[in-house]
């Protein structure tokens, strides 16, 4: 007799019930008293700090997401100009390829002293370190994307009396769009980690900081609840994005297209 196997639930709801029981498991060590509550602060601890300090937090986050809008447009704009240069020659292929090579394998956060030669103290050597963190993992997908359309897609497109911007349009962005992307949210994602980390290291900008430098000024103000806060925010701004704006953008794209499953 077959035993009927039991319902599946999507799999975000896995993760917030892995996220639950996380957090219960970190409040039980926390409450345990194994570890000082200086270096192991509880989950109720640091939510007494983020209901009691929310404007702070939206600020931080705000200003967070700002740098990181500005750094990661650049270098989707960037990236996809110097990838399309990748359609037009075999050469120009050779000459990216090459660039990324040299720049992917260097931490973008060991970037910000010699952007703050270069653009001074103020909001730009932070995105400059978020553009360059980010432009590898896209303009490589770019590349890809570009270097394995079909020639056939091409040749029908054209039969179709299609040309310029409308074959790009309706042929070449379709086709290449899973890589596309594919290539943001790894793109996001380096992105996000380069801008709080350049303003854990840089710190305020004119008074101003994000949550890099929430964190920081709440190490110096001995506060472990105020960094964990500051932490779950970071976590929750990339679960947001990851699992619901990115999923959205792709169910509505190449999901949509009959692209991707």
């Amino acid at each position: 007799m077959k035993i009927p196997s039991l319902p599946s639930f999507p799999s975000f709801f896995w993760k917030i019930a892995l996220i639950i029981v996380a957090l219960i498991s970190w409040e039980l060590v926390a409450r345990s008293g194994i570890f000082s509550s200086f270096i192991f602060p509880s989950i109720t601890d640091t939510l007494n700090y983020m209901v009691s300090h929310p404007q702070r937090l939206l600020q931080a986050s705000s200003y967070t997401l700002k740098l990181l809008l500005l750094g990661l447009t650049l270098s989707c704009l960037v990236g996809f100009l110097m990838g399309g240069l990748t359609a037009i020659s075999k050469k120009m292929k050779s000459v990216m390829e090459t660039i990324v090579s040299i720049i992917s394998p260097i931490p973008a956060s060991s970037m910000l002293p010699f952007a703050i030669l270069w653009f001074g103290l103020g909001e730009d050597p932070i995105i400059f370190v978020t553009f360059f963190g980010s432009i590898s993992p896209f303009l490589i997908n770019v590349i890809n994307a570009f270097s394995t359309i079909n020639k056939t897609q091409m040749d029908v497109g054209r039969n179709f009396g299609l040309e310029g911007f409308r074959l790009v349009r309706h042929v070449l962005l379709p086709a290449s769009s899973p890589h596309i992307i594919s290539g943001f949210r790894a793109a996001w994602g380096v992105a996000w980690r380069s801008v709080v980390a350049a303003e854990l290291i840089f710190g305020a900008v004119g008074g101003k900081g994000g949550l890099g430098w929430l964190i920081y000024m709440n190490r110096f103000q001995l506060n472990s609840a105020g960094m964990l806060g500051a932490l779950f925010c970071i976590s929750i701004i990339g679960i947001i994005a990851e699992n619901i704006l990115l999923e959205l953008l792709e169910r509505e794209t190449v999901k949509k297209w009959g692209m991707k499953r």
